[in-house]
């Protein structure tokens, strides 16, 4: 029988090692960071067998879709703080931020002819996810993709699960086998071979390294061409940053997660998926600070599959129950989703059943009817919706229970149910920090049936699920929040 992690691998082009090649490369395109990385894991292994040296390489594209000065920040943040952390070592690490469009592409492909193998990224939406399609076939070397996104490896299901139901009991079946057999903590110090890679010929000078460019990030992001309207966040994009949010979380919000997540006053939810989503801390060890947070005596053994129910799994703090359940279930059920559809964000990849209620209330007469930008600056007759939306616009992420409101609100508020989906992953992706990932594609669509099921029929709705600002203001602490982002003015 395979060890699990083998189903983290996917080879992506036919060709063969190159033994003659200088080095392994590795191309770090999404899960950015040095520690708890399985792709970075295998490169080493790679190298190692071959007896080359490993080759990291990180890059930053300019004209990638929705690019703005918020995800470049968040990107060089990552970027420098791997410059200053490798700075004194002998581990082969070259950074290059792009300034004109195709060279990053280039650069990749002038390194993979000198490469022995490559490594890369598997991430199943967005560029990335069409990188590993494309450029595999243009190079003349091996080429695989690692899966480091979550713990349970996107090779073990074989379709696409169609609810969170059906994905827990898949996750209940492998999670000790893959939480005890979890990625290296620092894959690096294994690497026996630290030679000096010799890069192709002008290879420097054609794409100068990032050091100097990172010494000013804002200096640089204004020259370049891109979305300046989405400002940078205080939230820096640096594992650091990111290890510090886990432990607030931990220290301050684990306790009080269960009774409180939903209310945006009582700040209980973690906040990291904008670090999730761009790598810089794993899930791995998310739940393993979450699971030392066990009571005392607690161990494995208390594990009990249960055949997918949310609770009672774990058999520990119903706090830990609760966040373990949002974080492995219904974050990777949407990564296993969107690896198994190529149509992860289109209209007719939803269920059937919405289908067809949406094809009868398609023509239901709508009270308010608003326009893309009448929504991206919270220009709407409701109070909570707009303060949800002045968050997203200011900040970058948007607290959870009011994200399912939002969208539920837009398909209320537009023509019809496309124009909805379509505004809805044009403002998650122009606006949110964890946007254009398959968690974030999970609750767009969430708002439209997937992974949900049939409710009372309702006008416009049809059998979709149905909430209210009404009852949201009811059953949640909203004061603080109201406070903070209830005045339209825009801050950027």
């Amino acid at each position: 029988m395979k060890n699990i992690n083998s189903y983290r691998k996917f080879k992506r082009n036919d060709k063969e090692v190159n033994p003659d090649g200088e080095y392994i490369l590795y191309w770090m395109q999404i899960n950015r960071r040095l520690q708890y990385n399985y792709a970075l894991e295998y490169a080493v292994a790679l190298a190692n067998k071959y007896d080359k040296p490993l080759l990291i390489y990180e890059s930053v594209m300019v004209n990638y879709p929705w690019a703005s000065d918020r995800f470049h920040a968040f990107l060089l943040e990552g970027m420098k703080e791997h410059l200053h952390e490798l700075k004194d070592t002998d581990v082969n690490h070259y950074c290059y931020a792009e300034q004109e469009a195709g060279t990053v592409e280039q650069s990749f492909y002038d390194l993979a002819e000198n490469a022995v193998a490559v490594v890369a990224d598997e991430y199943p939406v967005y560029i990335i996810r069409e990188n590993n399609e494309i450029m595999a076939d243009e190079i003349d070397v091996l080429y695989i993709s690692v899966d480091s996104n979550g713990i349970i490896p996107l090779g073990i299901t074989d379709k696409d699960p169609y609810s969170a139901y059906l994905f827990r009991k898949v996750m209940q079946k492998h999670f000790l086998e893959a939480y005890t057999h979890p990625p290296k903590k620092d894959p690096i110090d294994d690497l026996e071979n630290h030679k000096k890679t010799k890069l192709p010929d002008g290879f420097e000078e054609k794409y100068p390294r990032a050091d100097k460019i990172l010494e000013d990030i804002p200096g640089f992001i204004s020259e370049l061409d891109i979305d300046h309207e989405i400002g940078i966040t205080e939230k820096k994009g640096t594992r650091q940053y990111a290890l510090g949010k886990l432990g607030d979380f931990i220290a301050h919000g684990l306790s009080r997660y269960d009774e409180e997540r939903n209310d945006p006053d009582a700040d209980a939810a973690s906040g990291l998926s904008p670090w999730l989503h761009f790598g810089l801390i794993s899930e791995y060890e998310i739940v393993k600070a979450v699971l030392d947070h066990q009571p005392k005596g607690w161990d494995l053994d208390d594990i009990t599959p249960n055949n997918g129910k949310n609770s009672g799994f774990f058999n520990g703090d119903p706090n830990v129950e609760s966040f373990l359940d949002e974080v492995i279930t219904w974050r990777e059920v949407g990564f296993h989703f969107a690896h198994h559809r190529p149509d992860y964000d289109q209209f007719e990849s939803l269920p059937d059943w919405v289908l067809k209620t949406l094809s009868k209330h398609q023509d239901d007469e709508r009270e308010w009817v608003y326009e893309l930008e009448e929504f991206a600056q919270s220009k709407t007759h409701d109070e909570i919706w707009n303060a949800a939306q002045t968050q997203l616009r200011q900040t970058g992420i948007m607290q959870n229970y009011l994200r399912m409101l939002w969208g539920k609100k837009i398909i209320e508020w537009t023509k019809d149910y496309r124009t909805a989906l379509d505004y809805m992953i044009e403002l998650n992706n122009r606006y949110a920090l964890d946007g254009r990932d398959p968690n974030s594609y999970s609750g767009i669509f969430w708002c439209f049936g997937r992974f949900d099921r049939a409710w009372q029929e309702r006008p416009i709705y049809g059998k979709l699920r149905y909430m209210t600002s009404d009852s949201t203001r009811k059953k949640l602490k909203l004061d603080r929040y109201l406070d903070k982002y209830g005045s339209q003015k825009s801050l950027l």
